[in-house]
């Protein structure tokens, strides 16, 4: 990473200067998951060489936390490559030898198999009671002639019609990877030099517009009511038009930032996040969107509980098909936990389940101890399979994406009200194309909730960040056209 030290020959605006002089623009990434990891690789590999890559955690990654398990590797966040043909998170994987161990069991063609396609699904109701095969083959049939998507949203209630089919499902079949999706960090973050990236960095706010000089200046008006030399103190400060403020009180000045944060950060944080505030339209895309916490829930056992053939235990409510509220009282959030995955094969998993939840009930999941929840998951199987013998798990690992507050939620989906014209509006780069006088591509929006057809995916992450990244890339191709053909000395 370049020094801080200031060229006498870029004191002017560094976007009309700079092509001139040939000075790297300074580029700050803010988050390190894979849109912020892929938007630093692709600058670097490109030949910006003044890029910083900020993560408010202490580890990189974002969404995607595998938690090494003996043999295995649990998967806290993303867990399947969703469609090979064609996607990039594929093709890294494929060309870096992540799939070689993947079994037949862990690839899907079809709808996604959760850990094994062999066996059968129990579905229990919570009288103790097995719904016969054929009753549950005729609804899962009906089902699927029907279109139907996955949703980031608690309900599909939240998932707006009119934008249905907007999210694209990239052919090819789903994969798992054995080592972990780490591993997917790992082959984008290799070539980042370690002194790029810095952990337990949060960010307070960013200043753009050259708002944090103009800030200054009115501040040493004040404090230097008889000094004549108002200017700013910090020369850096002056000479860009982007100014980090991070939590730590450091500032890092910068000609671009590329903000990876999620949706639910954005909505948590946009209005103390951004100096000036964000255009009342990206406010709106941001309100409008929607984004929901999915968490999972791994208990792990001496010995099965489940029979052979049972690949997943379903839980069936009896007689809750008209409930008025879409959330449950906090008390009763184990209502939410619509089913437990046997993980396949037990030779790498040994014996657990995995068991999934969304919503506000999520939210309340987190704020109870692992006793509690272990103790609560112990009650639902005695109670759905009629055996009171069920023993308490040995072990209990679950994700907490919604109180994390650097995460905020598991991924976006288009709400009732919203559209994929709302991810497009999210990623448009400020100041706008329009504001002519203003430097333009200050600051950039990455992140899956910016991807119109691929929102809620790794992949969608991915492009985002490769998609900001080029646009800069376009915008200084005269610069390193002039690198590479300046004359030797």
């Amino acid at each position: 990473m370049q020094s801080c030290d200031i060229s006498s020959d870029s004191t002017d605006d560094p976007l009309s200067s700079g092509l001139r002089s040939h000075r790297q623009p300074r580029i700050v990434v803010i988050g390190a998951g894979l849109s912020g990891l892929s938007a630093t690789k692709v600058l670097l590999e490109h030949g910006f060489t003044d890029v910083t890559l900020l993560e408010a955690a202490d580890h990189i990654g974002g969404r995607v936390l595998s938690v090494p398990n003996g043999k295995s590797t649990l998967e806290l966040g993303a867990t399947w490559i969703h469609g090979a043909n064609g996607n990039p998170v594929y093709h890294l994987a494929e060309d870096n030898g992540l799939l070689e161990h993947t079994t037949d069991e862990e690839r899907s063609v079809g709808r996604i198999s959760l850990y094994t396609k062999s066996g059968v699904a129990h579905y229990q109701t919570n009288a103790g009671k097995r719904i016969p095969k054929d009753l549950v083959e005729e609804f899962s049939d009906l089902y699927s002639e029907v279109e139907s998507c996955e949703s980031g949203s608690p309900s599909m209630d939240e998932v707006s019609l009119s934008e249905f089919g907007e999210w694209t499902a990239i052919p090819g079949a789903h994969h798992v990877i054995p080592g972990g999706f780490m591993k997917i960090v790992d082959v984008l973050a290799q070539d980042i030099p370690s002194n790029s990236i810095t952990l337990n960095k949060p960010v307070r706010c960013i200043h753009w517009n050259y708002s944090a000089q103009r800030h200054e200046v009115i501040a040493n008006q004040d404090n230097n009511h008889n000094d004549n030399n108002s200017q700013p103190q910090d020369p850096l400060i002056l000479r860009h038009p982007i100014s980090v403020e991070c939590e730590d009180e450091e500032w890092i000045p910068a000609d671009h930032v590329i903000i990876t944060a999620s949706l639910g950060v954005l909505k948590k944080n946009h209005e103390s996040m951004f100096s000036p505030p964000l255009p009342e339209d990206k406010v709106l895309a941001i309100e409008k969107l929607g984004i929901s916490t999915t968490n999972k829930i791994f208990l792990e056992y001496a010995e099965p509980f489940w029979s052979p053939e049972c690949n997943s235990i379903q839980f069936v409510w009896e007689d809750e098909a008209h409930l008025e509220q879409l959330v449950y009282p906090e008390e009763q959030w184990y209502k939410k936990i619509c089913s437990f995955d046997v993980l396949y094969p037990p030779e790498r998993y040994g014996y657990m389940l995995s068991g999934w939840i969304c919503g506000e009930e999520a939210l309340y999941m987190e704020r109870c101890d692992d006793e509690m929840v272990a103790e609560t998951c112990t009650e639902l199987f005695r109670r759905f399979t009629g055996n009171p013998d069920i023993p308490k798990p040995l072990r209990i690992l679950r994700s907490s994406w919604g109180s994390n507050p650097y995460i905020r939620g598991s991924y976006s989906f288009t709400r009732v009200g919203s559209s994929g014209g709302d991810c497009e509006r999210l990623a448009m780069p400020l100041p706008y194309a329009n504001s002519t006088k203003a430097t333009p591509l200050q600051v950039l929006f990455a992140g899956e909730a910016t991807h119109r057809k691929y929102y809620s995916t790794t992949h969608g992450a991915l492009l985002s960040g490769q998609r900001e990244a080029n646009r800069l890339i376009e915008r200084y191709q005269d610069l390193h056209k002039a690198e590479t053909t300046k004359p030797k000395v």
